[in-house]
């Protein structure tokens, strides 16, 4: 099993990041629809989309949304939320690599640092191509990603988070012959419990990711500082790249 298919399928995750993660949602469809002046009913391809918070805000905005992930556990997580808000979101379940759209989506989105997961490079050119060929003739392509420079820069082994009463440590590491930034995170639970688990992402520089979306049949328009329009630079910890199929 990928270290992602055991996170994203544990509840775990829905213990730790679902509330808050939910609301910072909000705040970024907000700016999404601002950055790229989108208008409802475009359609929106959400992928990978978790269990739907992007998603849900965007239908809640009118947008027509289809949301594919590859966790069972996330997408069942989706529909709840979406039948307890009355939000009509198209879940499915479906990996990333093999996406079955072809021109049908005026925007996709890739969130939540979700792109790097992959072994090879070859997995996530075909991810790419598939949101390509997904979108239509002039479609928009919007990733948010982590500054893989300001990652290495500030590199920092040793981290402790909290996450309300909980408290996180995570260790990292930097594989240079791989370009992959890996760490795990260790939670510490105020009634004792005790949890681990492992990340592992391929941190492409913006040269790396420009070259992929060219091979994928994508033009990269943009790359932002943050979902604000912010300018980017090697200070910027976020890189959102804003990309269009010609």
């Amino acid at each position: 099993m990928e270290w992602w298919q055991k996170l994203f399928n544990s509840p775990i995750y829905f213990e730790l990041y679902e509330e808050a993660d939910t609301r910072k949602a909000v705040e970024q469809v907000r700016d999404i629809v601002r950055l790229l002046d989108l208008k409802p009913p475009a359609r929106v391809l959400d992928v990978p989309c978790g269990y739907g918070r992007h998603a849900l805000e965007f239908a809640r905005r009118g947008f027509s949304v289809t949301g594919v992930d590859a966790s069972e556990v996330q997408i069942a997580r989706g529909r709840e939320k979406a039948e307890a808000a009355g939000a009509k979101v198209d879940f499915r379940v479906v990996d990333a690599r093999r996406l079955p759209f072809e021109g049908e989506f005026d925007l996709a989105i890739t969130m939540f640092l979700s792109f790097g997961y992959f072994e090879t490079d070859e997995e996530h050119l075909a991810m790419l191509h598939g949101i390509a060929g997904a979108l239509r003739p002039g479609g928009r392509f919007l990733m948010e990603s982590w500054n893989r420079e300001f990652e290495i820069r500030y590199f920092d082994r040793h981290q402790v988070d909290h996450t309300g009463d909980v408290v996180e440590v995570e260790e990292w590491e930097y594989d240079h012959l791989k370009g992959r930034l890996n760490w795990t995170n260790t939670a510490f639970f105020p009634d004792g419990r005790r949890d681990s688990w492992w990340h592992s992402i391929r941190a492409y520089t913006v040269v790396e990711m420009r070259a992929l979306f060219e091979r994928a049949g994508l033009r990269l328009d943009a790359v932002y500082g943050g979902l604000g329009g912010e300018p980017f630079s090697i200070e910027s910890e976020d890189a959102i790249f804003v990309a269009t199929r010609p």
